[in-house]
């Protein structure tokens, strides 16, 4: 019985230390796997932004933004039918304010954290799926889905309000879609 504890322990052990903790800069495969460096045969779809302490959970950025900006409504929608290779449309959404915050430049018990240089400098090395380079994070307004519209700049961490979310809204941001793991 002892001897069965101890093969038990050791098997699990060796299990979840092969597992690679996923980290902000990774950037994610339509094979929904992770790695730190562009792997040759795989398609990147995205790349990791925000993990949890725990890293149980995160999230990944698309490689490339809406083609134009939109209204509030009109991202919504545009996050919602968004799908890559290995992904279905309603996989992606516009994020949360927080979620948009994250990532940029923000602060973390009182300490900076700046994803907006790292998750561009990954974007700089990565290729989409149809062979063009990915699409980095701009000096902008990026949309958050919220009741009331926010505009986040990634590059400054400002977080402004924007105008209404009605489809009719002539206020237009740009837009980038989000998923998590």
């Amino acid at each position: 019985m002892k001897t069965f504890f101890s093969t038990l322990l050791l098997s699990s052990f060796l299990l979840a230390g092969s597992a690679a903790a996923v980290e902000v800069g990774d950037i994610y495969y339509s094979d929904k796997t992770f790695s730190s460096s562009v792997q040759s045969g795989k398609k990147a779809i995205g790349v990791v932004y925000w993990v949890s302490t725990n890293k149980d959970f995160g999230y990944i950025v698309a490689l490339e933004e809406a083609p134009s900006t939109m209204n509030v409504f009109n991202a919504n929608v545009h996050c919602l039918e968004y799908y890559t290779e290995g992904t279905l449309a309603g996989d992606w959404k516009l994020p949360q304010r927080i979620e948009l915050v994250r990532l940029g430049k923000h602060r973390v018990n009182n300490a900076t954290v700046d994803n907006y240089a790292k998750i561009n400098a990954v974007l700089a090395k990565v290729t989409k799926a149809n062979g063009s380079k990915a699409t980095a994070l701009g000096n902008k307004n990026y949309v958050a889905n919220s009741t009331y519209p926010y505009a986040v700049n990634p590059y400054s961490g400002a977080i402004g309000g924007g105008g209404g979310n009605a489809q009719s809204s002539g206020t237009k941001y740009s837009v980038r879609c989000v998923t998590a793991f």
